[in-house]
């Protein structure tokens, strides 16, 4: 496959990952919403209605004489502002009265009725003022006593809502779990297909739709895990989970290494031949020019005073050759063209006749 089509291969499986996550969070939302405990229910089957009532009333009588408390004390605003004003008049009237007596004229008529309508008009604000002190004071006395009932019927509604709370808590938790189930059921059979899939189809073409699939599924199953389950055993869920899929692949790994399929040794076959070393035990193959070869990490390196690596082509040989140290047939004759051929190859460089017997089955 070209670079640029395994790019936008990659590209469009990581966006297909994401659309079913997408997918998959709406799905597990709509799961989610699925109606839970309701606490005013609860509250009503743990605490006495009476009690209830009463505190409604309570709190309902108190707000009612705090507003009567508040609107006389507006009053009293008000008969304060009109003691001030009679009290300004008087002392005007009283003022103007002294300068007729220096004067040796007795204040008229009119004075003297100015004067007593100042005077009564500050009597009777002040008796109003009075009044709505004293009003004002019993509201007090009646809101303190009624405050120290309410804390009482409050303190009691209390004491009746802790078993309510723990009912609710425990409804919640069980609601929680509820979810969580229903969450599950759906997103874990929908991880375990597409890991079947992906493992059943993991050569096909399509395997990146596969892959896309079951890397979404997963990131679901850990993420309803991690929203629903208490986090002192997430944490030992999630290790576990690590655990056991880390073991999978390494059993994987190991079974692949120690029975390698077809495609895989063919695979080792062609790097080794590539690289002059037996494909069985990584003898080095010493045949031709080879035999007279420095051996390096790199590959054999001419013995001369070059150092250039000496290909395939002047290592070539006409005799079949085996491996001196596993005895393993490396190049025999073919029997199409009988040339000199690899004998764990599937088909003779020369003719390119494949071989009738199943070259890799020679080797264990």
């Amino acid at each position: 496959m070209p670079r640029s089509l395994r790019v936008m291969s990659f590209l469009l499986s990581v966006l297909l990952m994401f659309l079913f996550i997408w997918l998959l969070g709406f799905v597990l939302d709509d799961i989610g919403d699925l109606q839970g405990p309701d606490w005013n229910a609860v509250l009503a089957e743990h605490e006495d209605p009476a009690l209830r009532a009463r505190a409604q009333e309570l709190a309902s009588t108190i707000a009612e004489i705090q507003w009567r408390v508040s609107r006389q004390e507006q009053l009293q605003q008000e008969q304060r502002r009109s003691m001030d004003n009679a009290r300004g008049t008087m002392q005007q009237m009283m003022e103007l009265q002294r300068l007729s007596l220096e004067q040796g004229a007795p204040p008229s008529e009119v004075e003297k009725d100015a004067l007593a309508q100042a005077q009564q008009r500050f009597l009777d604000a002040q008796e109003s003022y009075e009044t709505a002190n004293a009003e004002i004071a019993a509201a007090n006395e009646t809101v303190y006593r009624l405050s120290q009932e309410q804390k009482a019927v409050a303190d009691t509604l209390e004491q009746q809502e802790d078993p309510a709370r723990d009912d609710f808590n425990a409804q919640l938790r069980a609601h929680r779990l509820q979810v969580a189930s229903w969450k599950l059921a759906f997103i874990v059979p929908l991880f375990l297909l597409a890991a079947w899939l992906f493992s059943r189809h993991r050569g096909s073409a399509y395997r990146s739709i596969l892959l896309a699939a079951l890397a979404a599924t997963f990131w679901k199953v850990g993420g309803v895990m991690f929203d629903h389950f208490p986090r002192e055993y997430f944490k030992y869920i999630a290790i576990v989970a690590a655990i056991v899929i880390v073991l999978a692949f390494l059993v994987w790994l190991l079974r692949k290494a120690a029975r390698p399929g077809r495609d895989l040794l063919l695979t080792r076959y062609r790097e080794a031949y590539r690289g002059h070393v037996c494909p069985v035990c990584a003898y080095p193959i010493a045949r031709g020019p080879l035999r007279f070869a420095v051996w390096t990490r790199k590959g054999p390196r001419s013995g001369g005073n070059g150092n250039e690596v000496l290909s395939a082509q002047d290592a070539a040989a006409d005799a079949p050759y085996a491996c001196p140290s596993c005895g393993t047939s490396l190049f025999s004759t073919c029997g199409n063209c009988s040339s000199l051929r690899h004998t764990l190859l599937p088909y003779c460089e020369h003719c390119g006749d494949e071989r009738a017997e199943e070259p890799i089955g020679a080797v264990s």
